[in-house]
């Protein structure tokens, strides 16, 4: 009985030791600490550990994973060798509790609140048990410069490890305003999405063809309200070039038939599959504000704007100007009209009996019943739904009317 309080006691108070550790040095004021590190030791090894944030985590994380594998090994079994079969109830149900609770929510949430100056007093003994984990900290640095570039390979570990920190810190405090909560939930979240997840897919494109007149790109202009037109050759998926709205107004009066490739500009063409942020950065150095996306094998999959970047972390906008077509139009309370590219959650939450799957629109849907794409006026009865192909062009589906059925 008392090894098993021992061990307990030990293992749960290295955990607590770590998970108070990891969330002080995420909560404390790195001003007051640089403020008084002329004079205070503890207050450099602080900072020593802002600098390397990867050795700060990784001696954390493995601390706290190895001081949950003790409990779970050392203090079951012995719980279990002196309670027999009351033993093996307390090591499955009240001793997950107990580390749950005096592991990780009391120490976080102390940590929380008094960052400065616990961080002073946490930072010597963790930063020689961080001399301790040295070589596996060593052999991970090591093995992500295998797979990761150089001036990468430093931080991938510590920015993950501090979104997924910061954002359950946030998410509890309630000193914080929600309109700020939800800001920084979102600067955290665009770091990990692709341009894929941000851009418009080719389908919703306004495009025109590259042969089209100055007359065209203005009506064009005055129905869609955009500050730029995109350009095509032959086909609506082989968008070359970009036109901006502000360089064509100035021809209208004095060279009408001025061909627009003349007046077009080169794009920046951006991989799909690389980090939005990223692509911001590229938009940026390359004064582009908007550029065209393709996929590994170069074809077009979308566009992608300033706008939709600064979106995703601010929320959607719009002004009077913007052209916005709608999705869904509810024609009666069982009747829809709806885009063929309408995401399958905003159906579900209508009510309709559409299920996830492996696609995300209504036109992954339909093509995953019929195993090709439909053509106008095909009929799918699927449970209680009829589903009438409205309108279609040999690539996709355009618009679907659902019907309810009785």
């Amino acid at each position: 009985m008392f090894e098993a309080l021992i061990s307990l006691a030990v293992f749960s108070f290295l955990e607590a030791f770590f998970a108070l550790s990891e969330i002080s040095f995420v909560s404390a004021e790195k001003m007051l600490i640089e403020r008084i590190s002329a004079k205070n030791r503890s207050a450099r090894i602080c900072l020593r550990f802002w600098q390397d944030p990867e050795r700060l985590f990784t001696t954390t994380t493995l601390g706290i994973t190895l001081s949950i594998a003790g409990n779970g090994i050392f203090t079951s079994y012995l719980l279990i060798r002196v309670f027999k079969g009351w033993g093996i109830f307390l090591s499955s149900f009240v001793l997950p509790f107990f580390i749950l609770l005096f592991g990780q929510i009391l120490p976080k949430s102390i940590g929380k609140k008094l960052a400065y100056p616990l961080v002073l007093y946490l930072a010597p003994p963790l930063y020689f048990i961080s001399y301790l984990f040295y070589p596996i900290y060593f052999l991970n640095q090591r093995f992500l410069g295998l797979f990761l570039k150089n001036e990468d390979h430093n931080r991938p570990y510590f920015l993950t490890r501090f979104r997924e920190v910061f954002l359950t810190m946030i998410s509890y405090e309630r000193e914080i305003d929600l309109m700020e909560k939800r800001l920084m939930q979102s600067i955290l979240e665009f770091g990990r999405k692709k341009v894929v997840q941000v851009m418009i897919p080719l389908p919703k494109v306004k495009a025109l063809p590259l042969d089209a007149t100055l007359e065209e790109a203005l009506e064009f202009t005055s129905k869609y309200n955009f500050s730029y037109i995109p350009l095509y050759e032959g086909d609506p998926s082989k968008i070359k070039y970009i036109l901006r709205v502000q360089d064509i107004l100035g021809k209208v009066l004095t060279e009408k038939k001025i061909p627009l490739i003349r007046l077009a500009r080169a794009p920046l063409f951006i991989p799909e599959l690389i980090p939005a942020h990223q692509a911001l950065k590229m938009m940026q150095e390359g004064a582009q504000e908007i550029s065209i996306v393709v996929d590994e094998y170069g074809l077009v999959t979308g566009i992608l704007t300033i706008e939709d970047l600064v979106e995703e972390v601010l929320g959607e906008f719009r002004d009077a100007l913007d052209y916005h077509e709608p999705e869904l139009k509810r024609l009666s309370p069982e009747e829809f009209l709806v885009k063929g590219w309408i995401e399958i959650e905003k159906l579900q939450e209508l009510g309709l009996p559409i299920p996830s799957g492996d696609y995300e629109t209504l036109n992954g849907f339909i093509y995953h019943i019929l195993k090709r794409i439909p053509e106008r006026g095909e009929i799918i009865n699927y449970k209680n739904l009829k589903i009438i192909i409205h309108r279609a062009v040999p690539q996709r589906v355009e618009e679907v009317i659902l019907k309810l059925k009785d």
